[in-house]
């Protein structure tokens, strides 16, 4: 029997409504009307020929078989993005100024480097990985052409790529008992993290205090695996020999953080545009494998 061919566009909606939850929020992502996507699903459903999505009251969850063909889809659109990339992003030359936040340094900056450098050889990045106010003031003062950092509440929600949870971040073997104060390490003020983090424990009663404060967020990771404490990052950004221990140890909940994407004023050159392109792709994949 032959196998049918997936359609992209098919895999993008299945991802679209999976991030989304429902139809109509779907159809605003990807810019479709409502009975497209519907349409859309039904099709992808008569290609594989099992049902992918069970309704919950206004919302869609995935079934059994739309678990497993979301990580084939995620795994094929990010090929077909490679692909294309590979083949019109090597004419593409010049030098573009990025800068990112130091919390995906030790885990999602080499990624996206490796890839940016494997379909793209003639753009010269200068980098620069600071904390997220510092590259916010470097975009707005054009020191930097673009960056992607954490913020709390932005003015502007159309750089948001996304929204991704907090974490109480800590050693697997770390103790607390509930009632002796909490350990706490934090980047110095100001800093959105540590903000949510004291707020959090004040509204929770929760007794605390500064183990380590440091400029350096590398620091704060060596004495999170040292069992020093706890620190509030990303969810997405955890390092290895550390994890969320939040749930754990009964820590209250953390709000989300936004990941947003700045670019400075004036005309974007051909380098720019072509990194802007791929941190959206990337940032899309990075969220849709926590969804």
């Amino acid at each position: 029997m032959r196998q049918p061919l997936l359609d992209p566009a098919l895999l993008q909606t299945l991802l679209a409504i999976h991030q989304a939850g429902t139809l109509a929020r779907a159809a605003e992502r990807i810019g479709r009307t409502q009975s497209a996507v519907s349409l859309q699903v039904q099709r992808l459903q008569e290609q594989v020929g099992a049902e992918l999505f069970v309704r919950r009251g206004r919302s869609l969850a995935l079934t059994e078989a739309g678990h497993a063909l979301v990580g084939y889809a995620s795994r094929l659109l990010e090929l077909n993005a490679e692909a294309v990339a590979a083949v019109r992003g090597r004419e593409v030359a010049g030098r573009v100024s990025f800068g990112m936040s130091a919390d995906f340094e030790p885990t999602w900056l080499p990624r996206a480097m490796a890839r940016f450098a494997k379909t793209h050889p003639r753009i010269e990045v200068a980098l620069r990985v600071d904390r997220n106010g510092a590259l916010e003031e470097a975009v707005a003062r054009r020191e930097v052409d673009i960056a992607l950092f954490f913020c709390g509440r932005p003015d502007n929600a159309r750089s948001v790529l996304g929204t991704i949870p907090m974490a109480w971040i800590g050693a697997p073997q770390l103790a607390w008992d509930g009632r002796s104060e909490l350990g706490l390490l934090l980047l110095e003020p100001p800093c959105v993290f540590r903000a949510a983090a004291i707020r959090a424990l004040d509204r929770a009663g929760i007794a605390w205090r500064v183990a380590v404060t440091s400029p350096s967020l590398g620091a704060l990771w060596a004495t999170a695996v040292a069992g020093m404490g706890v620190t509030v990052r990303s969810a997405a950004v955890v390092p290895a020999g550390l994890q969320d221990v939040g749930e754990r140890l009964g820590l209250p909940p953390l709000p989300d953080m936004a990941i947003r994407l700045v670019e400075a004023g004036g005309r974007a050159a051909a380098p720019r545009v072509t990194l802007r392109n791929v941190l959206r792709e990337t940032v899309g994949e990075l969220l849709a494998g926590r969804a």
